[in-house]
């Protein structure tokens, strides 16, 4: 899941203005003091994202010999040595083990989810100390039954069960069952992303299903991120419903529709997607070589320029590229002919959105989607079809069957290669959309 930032305090800093003769009182002290420290962690907040950062582990232990009888359970867990940084900036030493027991009642029905956490404390806010001159700046452990907070660092979680509470170890790590450690969800501490992506998919009067199909290729995108484009992060939303013509605008990056949606929409449909293009919002309309019609076309097409890369290296092959040129550039006119009916079509779709659709023209070389932050000189191919893609603004049109092969297929047809490249496109389609949406909403007036 998408981790948002802590919200950061708006206000200028205000420090100790030193003179001579100044009088060194506590209060001052501790203004002086409290600046550093208010830097620190402005500058941690900004450019990194909480978690642990070493030890913290959790595992299950045998209640201290110290506790009462009826607390000797098997509810007892110990928390390892570690250091973590929470979401405000705030580092959390943890020195020595720690022997920590659930204490949450086991449900009377369904199944309760148990977060073990470990928050920072301030220690100005103790109580007791006396006159010390050093307080050792100290940390709690909590179990909550909710999602943990910024300022709240998750060690593990458990789902507890009704009936006995008996923690034990994850059989499969992977898939821990209940009254198990699930240790999955711990955050490491690591520089921040820069860029925090959105996305959703489109559900319309005349499609009110969820696919699931898309969902889980959407996701598969995004789970390529941590590896292909580590300062980039993101998030699949619920799907958005365009039949809603009265909800606030949703902080949407990219928005994915297929072609017979974009045909089937409604004119109130289409005035919430107006509103999105002109917040930013870059929307993705993808349509197969099928129903492009241009299915032949474009693998013949694709075939006579390999034919010709082919042939370029023989030197007795003059003729036979003029003929393969000669076929590809009669290709090339059938194809736009093709190409020119559907965007006319497309055309009278967008119109209302105030995007305008001209003459379809191959992507530039200065384009973002061609060069960030991955290059590509030819787009890529699926299943022998090159992948076309045009962009009008906040209009994204993609022909091909781009978003299939951004996820695993269960026959494994698609080779690793073409999965590869495929992702790859599809981080520039969303770093193009996270700029677009970026660079649109700082040039408007907010909350309008």
């Amino acid at each position: 899941m998408l981790q948002p930032p802590s919200a950061l305090p708006i206000e200028p800093f205000q420090r100790l203005r030193v003179s001579d003769g100044l009088l060194l009182t506590a209060e001052r002290w501790r203004i002086a003091h409290d600046y550093h420290r208010k830097r620190q962690n402005i500058y941690y907040q900004s450019l990194n994202q909480a978690g642990i950062v070493a030890g913290l582990g959790v595992c299950v232990t045998a209640a201290p010999e110290t506790i009462a009888q009826e607390h000797r359970d098997g509810r007892w867990l110990q928390i390892q040595p570690g250091v973590a940084i929470d979401g405000f900036g705030n580092p959390i030493v943890v020195p020595e083990p720690i022997t920590f027991r659930i204490a949450s009642p086991a449900p009377l029905d369904g199944e309760l989810m148990v977060y073990l956490t470990l928050r920072y404390v301030d220690p100005e806010r103790l109580q007791g100390l006396g006159d010390r001159d050093l307080v050792q700046e100290t940390f709690r452990i909590d179990e909550i039954t909710r999602v943990p907070t910024p300022n709240e660092v998750e060690l593990c979680r458990i789902c507890l069960p009704p009936g006995e509470i008996n923690l034990r170890p994850a059989l499969d790590i992977w898939h821990p069952t209940v009254n198990s450690l699930d240790l999955r969800f711990r955050q490491i501490a690591q520089a921040r992303p820069v860029q925090q992506v959105a996305i959703a998919q489109a559900v319309s009067e005349s499609a009110p299903w969820l696919d699931a199909t898309v969902t889980d290729r959407l996701q598969s995108l995004l789970q390529s991120l941590p590896v292909l484009s580590p300062m980039m992060q993101g998030d699949v939303l619920p799907p958005l419903n365009l039949t809603h013509s009265d909800t606030p605008l949703l902080p949407i990056d990219l928005l994915y529709l297929t072609w017979r949606q974009l045909l089937a929409l409604t004119v109130s449909e289409k005035f919430v997607l107006q509103r999105y293009a002109a917040a930013g919002t870059v929307l993705l309309v993808e349509t197969g070589t099928q129903e492009a019609s241009i299915v032949e076309l474009s693998l013949i097409r694709q075939q006579l320029k390999e034919a010709i890369a082919s042939v370029a290296k023989a030197t007795d092959s003059a003729e036979m590229r003029r003929d393969l040129a000669t076929e590809l550039a009669a290709v090339d006119i059938a194809l736009n002919e093709q190409l020119q009916s559907l965007m006319t079509t497309l055309q009278a779709c967008v119109a209302p959105l105030g995007i305008t659709v001209d003459t379809p023209s191959p992507l530039s070389r200065e384009h973002p989607l061609r060069h960030t932050p991955f290059l590509f000189a030819q787009l890529p191919c699926i299943e022998g079809y090159p992948v076309q893609l045009f962009n009008w603004g906040s209009l994204v049109l993609c022909i091909g069957s781009l978003s299939q092969a951004w996820g695993l297929d269960d026959d494994l047809i698609l080779p690793r290669e073409t999965i590869r490249t495929a992702q790859e496109m599809g981080i520039n389609l969303l770093h193009y959309s996270w700029r677009q949406h970026q660079l649109t909403q700082l040039q408007q007036v907010p909350g309008l």
